[in-house]
């Protein structure tokens, strides 16, 4: 099974050769306001470099007001944006003793920042939350992310409101972490391609000329050859596959996208 997890330093040390066999999306937490620092993010972004998980970050934002918004809005894109997630997503569900309005203001401040910035951003929101402090009152942002959890790790009843991801449990497994880790589900036209910038067509490859592989040493290159070659001989892709490597032809995007069907075959 594919899936998109949300992860902290509660999760404690990843092993990520080991999750990125299972996971295609993760979301890591970078901070809690601007006071305390996740202890694992740093190592989680280098574990899903490392292994071609593509991920994005969030923050939980503790502001009260539209100037404390800003402050960690601010903090938060300038501690991240070196290591280039695909999105930013701005955690709002407690209010701290604010009134609705500061939340909504600050929450809606804290998204217009992050888009000067010319970045994709996401709101994440309590199902409880979302009606009374009138979350659907903020704007500008590109895509909403709402839990709903059942009493098991099975995906339960799905949000009341329109959302474009579903955290539909906290009791979920993953290959490589131990302990229970947060789930999610695509919940509206946008594919898992529109969170990770991959034109992969519903997994169907493209070309583009300007794309093609290169490698930094013969090493590197055997082994996307041996890949290839072991999935063929498995069946599980055409050796249309293979010649279109040996014949210097197949691109960066031919090959993330074979490695999702092989994935995918695979299970």
């Amino acid at each position: 099974m594919s899936k998109i997890i949300d992860i902290s330093h509660h999760q404690g040390d990843i092993d990520w050769s080991k999750a990125s066999k299972e996971v295609d999306l993760a979301i890591i937490r970078t901070q809690y306001g601007t006071s305390t620092i996740d202890r694992k993010y740093v190592q989680n972004i280098n574990g899903c470099k490392k292994y071609n998980v593509p991920f994005g970050v969030y923050i939980y934002v503790t502001f009260k007001n539209k100037t404390e918004a800003l402050v960690q809005a601010r903090d938060f894109y300038e501690r991240v944006q070196a290591h280039k997630p695909l999105f930013y997503v701005v955690d709002v569900e407690e209010s701290f003793g604010a009134i609705v309005q500061n939340i909504v203001q600050g929450t809606q401040a804290f998204i217009d920042y992050l888009k000067d910035k010319g970045v994709k951003v996401g709101l994440y929101t309590g199902h409880h939350f979302y009606k009374p402090y009138k979350m659907d009152a903020v704007k500008n942002y590109d895509f909403l992310w709402i839990p709903r959890y059942s009493l098991t790790s099975a995906p339960g009843l799905k949000p009341d409101y329109p959302c474009d991801l579903w955290q539909f449990t906290e009791k979920g497994t993953v290959a490589g972490i131990k302990g229970n880790v947060d789930l999610n589900l695509l919940n509206s036209n946008k594919t898992l391609s529109w969170f990770t910038n991959k034109n992969d067509d519903d997994n169907k490859p493209t070309e583009k000329d300007d794309d093609k592989m290169q490698f930094t040493n013969e090493t590197t290159k055997a082994a996307v050859r041996d890949h290839i070659k072991q999935s063929v001989n498995k069946k599980l892709i055409d050796k249309s596959w293979l010649d279109k490597f040996d014949n210097g032809t197949m691109t960066n995007g031919d090959y993330e996208g074979l490695k999702l069907i092989i994935a995918q075959r695979s299970k």
